[in-house]
């Protein structure tokens, strides 16, 4: 007999009764060699029904989950744009190969947020013909050098520890091999390795990743769709690695046997359509906050805006002038009507589209967990039971009417 029992209600409850009423067999046939649960059997029975229903996503997508570059050191590669910029006016060369990179925590739900990050992409001799490959090493420093000077005056003061980490290529100054640079540049679905939610992105623009993180180098819209539903949520929970505080270990070996349902051509269509616009207005809104928080820094010297402000449309019109007011510097003093006049129009034109697409996103991924659930044939029962027994941090809460 199983009986999971809710610690808050440990000093409220019967035990006794309370195991008689919610406790449940559990199948001798479960315990074996194999990984076993101690689920109850309507929930083993479901989660059986969507790997049935699913075939492992290296074969539905034909790709395989590849992580982001290790650099080895990462004081020497990743850069801001302030350090770029430096680099691209004393040598103008250097942008070649300065490419945008993306955190773990830049990657959003549907798309990402990039912060403005660099990576120098110093791809290694045995993967790229540089000017210096083959050289002996003292001459292919020296044409490194004259190639990229900026960028070598930059990786010449870590020399030492370039030289003494275990990932790097041919050369002190260049990153490791790396089969797939290419797959960086091109359309892929994103995600971190530890996960506190299903927060999948397409990457539509050349970012690289660092070894946080994976891509999958496909841009199929009905697989991202499926990734982010709360039906492959309660799957992943119960089947993947759990990390500190219940974060989910999404690495390769277990992703790469994701069971993907595939879908009938109308289903992929709808999906697909849902899906794109989900990506279209996430980026939407993504790029109006960060416009409002820059316009807040360069009009307010506001560098730090908090919950508040970073969520602004959460919040009406008086509270989110009254945020402003409280994250102004020391000193600045309040408000003038010029300010506050300058703060409305922000608002109206910002956060009110920014709450009128909350309204439509909310319906699309009700859309594409009603899709996603009918991809692998879920019944009404079987939908209420995925609901009833949902794992911590779903995408989204009970639909209504559950």
């Amino acid at each position: 007999m199983v009986c999971s029992v809710p610690r808050k209600e440990l000093q409220e409850i019967n035990l006794n009764q309370y195991v008689r009423e919610h406790g449940y067999e559990v199948p001798g046939g479960r315990f074996s060699p194999s990984p076993w649960s101690l689920e109850h059997p309507d929930v083993d029975m479901l989660m059986q029904k969507i790997r049935e229903r699913g075939i492992p996503l290296t074969e539905y997508a034909g790709v395989k989950p590849m992580y982001g570059i290790k650099t080895g050191l990462n004081a020497a590669f990743l850069i801001d744009t302030a350090t770029k910029e430096k680099l691209v006016r004393d040598d103008p060369k250097s942008a070649e190969i300065i490419k945008p990179y993306l955190r773990g925590q830049d990657i959003k739900r549907w798309t990402p947020e990039w912060a403005g990050l660099w990576m120098i992409v110093l791809k290694s001799s045995g993967d790229h013909a540089w000017p210096w490959s083959g050289a002996n090493e003292s001459e292919a420093e020296v044409i490194f050098q004259n190639t990229y000077p900026a960028i070598y005056a930059l990786l010449n003061e870590y020399r030492t520890k370039l030289i003494a980490r275990q990932d790097q290529g041919l050369y002190w100054w260049e990153l490791r091999s790396c089969e797939y640079y290419d797959s960086f540049e091109n359309h892929k679905i994103i995600h971190t390795d530890i996960s506190w939610r299903p927060q999948f992105a397409i990457a539509e623009h050349p970012y690289y990743l660092v070894n946080t993180a994976y891509l999958w180098p496909t841009e199929d819209f009905y697989l991202l769709g499926v990734v982010n539903s709360p039906l492959l949520w309660s799957y992943m929970w119960r089947n993947a690695i759990h990390g500190k505080d219940e974060a989910l270990r999404l690495i390769y070996s277990f992703t790469q046997n994701l069971p993907i349902a595939a879908p009938t051509k109308d289903l992929r269509s709808q999906t697909e359509r849902a899906v794109a616009t989900l990506v279209g207005l996430n980026h939407e809104d993504k790029t109006a906050s960060r416009e409002v928080l820059d316009w807040l820094w360069h009009r307010h010297e506001i560098d730090k805006p908090g919950n508040g402000l970073a969520a602004f449309h959460n919040l009406n019109l008086d509270g989110f002038i009254a945020e402003v007011q409280k994250r102004l510097p020391k000193g600045a003093g309040s408000l003038s009507p010029k300010d506050i006049t300058e703060l409305k129009q922000v608002y109206g034109d910002y956060a009110l589209p920014m709450q009128a697409h909350q309204a439509e996103i909310e319906k699309l991924e009700h859309m594409v967990s009603d899709l996603v659930n009918r991809a692998y044939g879920l019944t009404p029962e079987e939908v209420d039971l995925l609901w009833k027994t949902a794992p911590p941090r779903m995408p989204f809460g009970i639909p209504t009417g559950r």
